[in-house]
């Protein structure tokens, strides 16, 4: 099965035009897409997918004519073969990305499997061989998980990810600060068990980093073994995280604690360095009508004490659910408390946020409506103006109708917010109010045959003390034409306005009206 997708659409742009991305005139766009999936050889299958795009609109595509995605998948009942686009996912810590390579795992017996990963992370194909002004960043993957199976729920596993970086694809970085890393290792166990209705989750890593030294031949500040700097050659850190959730009658009990060490880096999983990260849940089932849930975090930095200070959070919250009530069974109905106390051990941050909240949601048939309050409080001890409050309301509507073969699905969002502070204080004790409002209203409407219609609306704006702020509405229209009352050749004519007023900036908006073909073949698409 296939798609096919055709675009050609007007951009006129509107007052200070630099503001934007979009690139004005006639802009034109073709895509197909292709996957198949059928028998090879006698127990396998393979699959095969790729997605081409060509356009002459920088803003939908800086490569202009790309390949998008492309992978050939050869998979059985115990092994699989992928080579192209390989979305990998190890482990938490070792590995999470798309990768372009080969990738391949087997079944060793009944409880063993070993994964395989090389290739190359970058954004896309046509970085690899095109000369793409501030080409992205790019590193070579190596990986290999072995995981076993304990039983029907605990699973075990070992990884090893080893990533080098293509150093002229980084930016430079400044003297003294830390550097991006040139290459690293990462080696981790991971686990997960479940015990008699305890599950647990955990990993625990160590990593060896070459920091990248391009930028200096020496340090200016005082080198720290404890933090990346220039030329201190390979570092090793670890980290590890544990997490689980027990059920006791009508308890449940959930928590959650994980410590990255300042030096540990695993680039291909995302993670943030010099963290240490705690939290512990309660959940207790008063009746079939009341739930109550009480959560406290807390969290930090400067784990080898190596910053200026240190930072802290500390976040209790409780909450109060009523659900299947006697007189209303699907409502529910929400009560509770956010406390926030940051502060740093030098004292040149520390600050409070109290917010009661309370939200209502009332399902009746096909329709939803929810409303909700919240009320910020924030207290700051050093930089006195911005203590203050804010109060946050929405209400949200929506359907899900059928009306003589025509569906029908509105959706309305209104969210205000109001805050009251005195930003001079103490010198000039003005109090100012900042307003934040965004407005979301949307309608789609699909007849017995022939036509679908989409209509949005959406608008965001701000009245903040200076004077500034913005107004940004922004309207959408598509009518889409079933040809042959056919739901594989479809006609889109669509339409979208973007207004940007700023109370410091020149104004600029942006139409864009055009007409796309969307084609589907194959098999599964003529059912």
């Amino acid at each position: 099965m296939g798609e096919l997708r055709m675009m050609i659409r007007n951009t006129e742009l509107g007052g200070d035009t630099t503001q934007s991305f979009l690139s004005p005139g006639a802009n034109t766009l073709g895509e197909v897409n292709f996957y198949e999936d059928k028998k090879f050889l006698t127990t396998q299958r393979i699959q095969i997918l790729a997605m081409v795009r060509g356009t002459n609109d920088y803003s939908i595509d800086p490569e202009t004519t790309s390949l998008q995605k492309a992978y050939v998948r050869i998979y059985g009942a115990r092994d699989e073969y992928i080579v192209g686009d390989a979305l990998m996912n190890f482990s938490r810590m070792s590995l999470q990305q798309n990768i372009k390579g080969v990738a391949t795992a087997w079944k060793l017996g009944d409880n063993w499997k070993l994964s395989l990963i090389n290739g190359i992370y970058i954004d896309r194909y046509g970085s690899l061989y095109k000369d793409i002004p501030s080409r992205p960043y790019m590193s070579w993957v190596d990986g290999a998980r072995l995981e076993y199976k304990i039983n029907k729920n605990s699973i075990i596993g070992a990884n090893f990810v080893s990533s080098e970086d293509k150093t002229d694809s980084l930016p430079d970085q400044p003297v003294g600060f830390a550097p991006w890393p040139a290459s690293n290792r990462v080696g981790t166990v991971d686990g997960r068990f479940n015990i008699k209705g305890l599950r647990i989750d955990s990993e625990i890593a160590y990593s060896w980093t070459d920091f990248d030294k391009r930028q200096s031949s020496n340090c200016e500040i005082s080198c720290d073994s404890r933090e990346p700097q220039p030329e201190l050659g390979t570092q090793g850190d670890w980290s590890g995280r544990i997490e689980g959730i027990y059920r006791y009658q009508k308890f449940t009990f959930r928590g959650a604690y994980a410590r990255y060490e300042p030096n540990f880096a695993s680039i291909q999983a995302r993670q943030i360095p010099d963290l240490q990260d705690m939290v512990a849940r309660v959940t207790y089932d008063v009746n079939d009508y009341i739930t109550l849930d009480g959560t406290v975090r807390r969290a930090n930095d400067d784990l080898k004490e190596q910053l200026p200070y240190e930072t802290r959070l500390l976040g209790p919250e409780a909450r109060v659910s009523f659900h299947n009530l006697p007189f209303y069974t699907r409502g529910i109905f929400d009560v509770g408390y956010r406390y926030r106390d940051t502060h740093s051990s030098d004292g040149s941050v520390n600050r409070t946020l109290s917010a009661p909240f309370a939200e209502f949601t009332m399902p009746y048939h096909s329709t939803y409506f929810s409303i909700g309050y919240e009320r910020r409080g924030v207290t700051d001890y050093v930089q006195l103006g911005d203590t203050g409050y804010t109060n946050r309301v929405y209400v949200a509507f929506r359907g899900i109708y059928d009306l003589g073969g025509w569906h029908v699905n509105p959706i309305v969002r209104f969210e205000l917010e109001r805050q009251s502070h005195e930003p001079q204080w103490p010198l000039n004790p003005i109090l100012a109010y900042d307003t934040n409002r965004l407005n979301t209203i949307g309608l789609f409407v699909e007849a017995p045959k022939w036509f679908i219609a989409e209509l949005g609306y959406r608008s965001s704006d701000a009245t903040l003390y200076g004077p500034n702020g913005f107004n940004r509405p922004s309207y959408k229209a598509a009518l889409t034409y079933k040809v042959r009352n056919d739901q594989n050749i479809l006609l889109i004519f669509g339409f979208e306005r973007n207004t940007n007023d700023f109370a410091a900036l020149l104004p600029y908006d942006e139409r864009v009206y055009g007409v796309t073909l969307d084609y589907k073949f194959g098999r599964k698409a003529q059912r």
